[in-house]
């Protein structure tokens, strides 16, 4: 056995060390805005892919490919805000579609709700993705209420189909924004949920693709996403390693939401200085288990960045939620399965209900 071992060289290895294969997939105009931050941002071990069916705006997105959906139909002029023309351009490219998620372990697909090429588009495109095996996560931004009953109800029609075609879903409400800071500048406003949105997704795509002291492999997050049930991702990032301020910003922020009791499973990620205490990260543990069920799953992963001095970032993927309400007040549960295993867990961070922060 030992001189099987000794035979066994780094070479030989090599053959495994394959990382996984992470696909950053944004559709319609927020998807692209989105990913163009992603793709500056040059994140580790993930591809971005745009999708679009208005091609002026799809031609000022950075990405590593971008794919105009309807162009023999449409020319490029996008979708006039039917969702079902959306659909039916992405069931034309489906090939295509498929070519660029093929061989890939985890997709994030990233989308508005309200709008035609989001809503209609992005739940057949998170379809194709599952159907080649793929660990799909959707995350969907929705619409304000100044922008009427019609485009919410759209979205809420979309989302409960993009439910069913993801493994996952991280609900975002625009409208959140809008009551906690009603006075910030337009731009501001939608520059604040787009970074927050491309922090959420850079975490959690690097804590399986960067190496870590307290290591978290592709499996461990697979096994979190596909726990069933609701799910919900928490991020922030402190300015100090006092456990107060890790957890305030945690937990407090308006945009995410801190409900996840009685979640099942959960995957905690912290990456912090040279200086962060082993008690510090004990003393957040204690307190984030409060709210999770006792039995729970969580796993754990550290990582030390010289570049951060004090600062610690944060990331929490909370699944397997009892009793989660989400968007439109509906209670929502899946099984994180297959593609035809009855829809997704969702991440529904930003239910009317939830009270406000800070």
């Amino acid at each position: 056995m030992l001189n099987r071992l000794e035979e066994f060289d780094s070479q030989n290895l090599q053959e495994y060390v394959t990382p996984p294969r992470i696909r950053l997939m944004g559709v319609g105009g927020a998807g692209n805005n989105i990913l163009r931050r992603l793709h500056r941002r040059t994140i580790t071990g993930a591809e971005t892919i745009a999708l679009n069916t208005d091609a002026i705006q799809l031609n000022e997105c950075q990405a590593n490919r971008l794919l105009l959906l309807g162009k023999e139909e449409n020319k490029g002029r996008g979708t006039g805000g039917r969702p079902q023309l959306g659909r039916r351009y992405a069931e034309d490219e489906r090939e295509l579609i498929k070519a660029c998620v093929e061989g890939s372990d985890l997709v994030f697909v990233i989308a508005a709700m309200g709008g035609g090429t989001g809503t209609g588009a992005a739940p057949v495109i998170a379809r194709i993705a599952r159907e080649v095996d793929a660990l799909v996560v959707g995350v969907s931004i929705l619409p304000q209420k100044m922008e009427g009953k019609p485009k919410r109800q759209l979205a809420r029609d979309g989302l409960e189909e993009f439910r069913q075609a993801c493994n996952c879903v991280v609900e975002l409400d625009n409208q959140k924004l809008q009551e906690h800071k009603p006075d910030y500048p337009f731009k501001r406003a939608y520059d604040v949920m787009s970074d927050m949105v491309a922090d959420m997704v850079q975490a959690l795509t690097e804590t399986v693709t960067v190496p870590s002291t307290i290591n978290v492999d592709f499996a461990d997050l697979k096994r979190i996403i596909e726990a069933g049930g609701s799910a919900k991702v928490l991020y922030g990032e402190a300015s100090s390693p006092d456990p107060a301020d890790v957890l305030n910003h945690l937990l407090g922020n308006p945009l995410l939401g801190p409900d996840f009791e009685g979640g099942e499973a959960a995957l905690l990620h912290i990456t912090a200085g040279n200086d962060f205490a082993l008690s510090n990260c004990h003393e957040i543990m204690a307190a984030l288990r409060v709210d999770l069920a006792q039995d729970v799953n969580l796993i754990l992963g550290y990582r030390t960045d010289e570049t951060l001095d004090n600062r610690v970032r944060v990331v929490m993927l909370v699944s397997a939620i009892p009793n989660d309400v989400g968007y439109a007040d509906v209670i929502v549960s899946g099984s994180g399965g297959g593609v035809s295993g009855g829809g997704a867990s969702t991440t529904s961070v930003l239910s009317d209900s939830i009270p406000m922060v800070g």
